[in-house]
């Protein structure tokens, strides 16, 4: 069996989060699973303007978890998250 994605998560996204909490959870174990199952994509997509790179938006707990899968290095890239409005 193929091993799953390597998660990488720019460190200021997480800023957002708060320290403790179940939310906070929920968003690390959401992000823990996107290493099995991000092929599944997210619950819709937006793109970039300028880059025209279709990225992914997660929605959980009150967060919107953007990200996209960078397929020739095996990683899932967290760009960003936000409280979800």
């Amino acid at each position: 069996m193929a091993t799953g994605y390597q998660v990488v998560v720019v460190l200021d996204a997480l800023e957002v989060l708060p320290r403790t909490g179940k939310p906070r959870a929920a968003v690390f174990k959401f992000l823990h699973g996107l290493k099995d199952f991000a092929f599944l994509g997210g619950d819709f997509q937006v793109k970039d303007p300028e880059t025209h790179r279709s990225f992914e938006v997660s929605l959980v707990s009150g967060y919107a978890v953007t990200w996209w899968i960078d397929v020739p290095v095996n990683q899932v890239m967290i760009v960003d998250i936000r409280p979800a409005k």
